[in-house]
C-alpha cells in the first residue's frame, strides 16, 4: 500500500492520544494522521496531524461533550477532510467510550470511511465496571459502530489498566499496546516484509461470518512461544480467540530471525484456532527488531 492509503484516525481525547502515540510509532510515510476533539489540546503533541475541533472556542467547551451535539458538529466541519477518507484504502478509527465525542462521532466516521470504500477497522475503549453511567453510554452506541465497521476491536480499560501497571506505563495513552498494535497492523500492510501480506489478504479475512478482532503479542527470540501466550491474552473485552476459522497472521523480527523462530511463534499462536482455519502468514525483518519477536494476527469467524 502506497503513502496515504492509510488512515490513522483519533475520535475524542483518548482517541486523539491513542492515535497520537501510535502513528509516532508507524514507518515515515506510512500512514496519514486525522484527530478530532472538542478540546484543542488533544492536538499539542501531534505535529503532523491533521486536526478538527469541534467547538467554536474555548467558551463553548463544554456544550460538545453532549453525544448529539458532537455529532452535529463533525457534520458541519468534516467536508473539509474528505480527501483523506478519498485517498484511504484502509481507515483504522481509535476511540474511547462513554463520553460526549468519541461516543457521538465514531460510528459517523466509520460510516463515512466505510462509503468512501474503505476497509474499516474500530479500536474502542469500554469504561471501568465502576463507572455505570459511562458504561450505559457506551453499550448504547457499541451496535452501530459494530455495524458500520468491517471489524471492531474492543478493548477493556480495566484490563488496559492492569497490563500498564505491569509494564509501568500510562494506560490512558494505551499502556504501549495500542501503539504496538496499530503499528503492527499498518506494517503489515506497507508491503516491506519477507513474505507480504495486503488489503486484499486482510479482506478476505475479516469478510468471512461472525466477529473479528486483532491480537499482538512481543518477546525475545529466545522465548519464541511466549510471544504466542502474549499475544492470546491481550486486554481485549470478553473474547476468545479459540476456534476461529479465519486467521492472517505475520511475525516480525531482526536480521536474526530464522524459519524456526517464525514457525514456532506461528505454530503456538495456531495451535488453539478451528482445525479447518484459513490462514494467511506473512514475515518481515527489520534492523530495530533485533533480539525480538512480534506477532500480530488478525481473526475472524469467532
Amino acid at each position: 500500500m502506497d503513502r496515504s492509503t492509510i488512515l490513522i484516525l483519533g475520535a475524542g481525547g483518548i482517541g486523539c492520544k491513542w492515535a497520537t502515540k501510535a502513528h509516532s510509532r508507524c514507518p515515515d510515510g506510512s500512514a496519514d494522521l486525522l484527530l478530532i476533539d472538542v478540546d484543542k489540546k488533544s492536538f499539542s503533541n501531534a505535529n503532523a496531524a491533521h486536526c478538527l475541533q469541534l467547538s467554536l472556542g474555548d467558551e463553548d467547551k463544554g456544550t460538545a461533550t453532549l453525544r448529539r451535539m458532537a455529532k452535529h458538529r463533525l457534520k458541519d466541519g468534516i467536508g473539509d477532510f474528505q480527501s483523506l477518507f478519498n485517498d484511504s484504502e484502509l481507515v483504522i478509527i481509535l476511540s474511547g467510550l462513554g463520553g460526549g465525542t468519541g461516543s457521538g462521532i465514531s460510528s459517523e466516521l466509520a460510516t463515512i470511511a466505510k462509503n468512501s470504500g474503505s476497509v474499516v477497522i474500530t479500536i474502542v475503549g469500554l469504561p471501568f465496571a465502576e463507572q455505570p453511567f459511562r458504561s450505559t453510554i457506551a453499550m448504547d452506541v457499541l451496535p452501530e459502530i459494530d455495524n458500520a465497521s468491517d471489524m471492531c476491536i474492543k478493548l477493556s480499560m480495566e484490563r488496559l489498566a492492569w497490563q500498564a501497571r505491569d509494564r509501568k506505563s500510562d494506560w490512558e495513552s494505551g499502556s504501549e499496546w495500542i501503539e504496538e498494535l496499530v503499528e503492527g497492523l499498518v506494517t503489515t500492510l506497507a508491503n516491506v516484509g519477507k513474505i507480504n501480506l495486503d488489503l486484499m489478504d486482510l479482506k478476505s479475512i475479516v469478510g468471512k461470518p461472525g466477529n473479528a478482532t486483532l491480537v499482538v503479542g512481543t518477546g525475545y527470540t529466545d522465548e519464541p512461544e511466549k510471544v504466542a501466550r502474549v499475544a492470546q491474552q491481550s486486554p481485549l473485552y470478553d473474547i476468545n480467540v479459540e476456534g476461529a476459522k479465519g486467521c492472517l497472521i505475520q511475525v516480525e523480527g531482526g536480521p536474526d530471525m530464522t524459519l524456526s523462530h517464525l514457525n514456532l511463534v506461528s505454530d503456538s499462536f495456531l495451535s488453539v484456532l478451528d482445525s479447518d482455519c484459513q490462514v494467511i502468514l506473512g514475515a518481515r525483518a527489520s534492523e530495530e527488531m533485533h533480539g525480538k519477536l512480534r506477532l500480530v494476527a488478525v481473526l475472524s469467524g469467532l
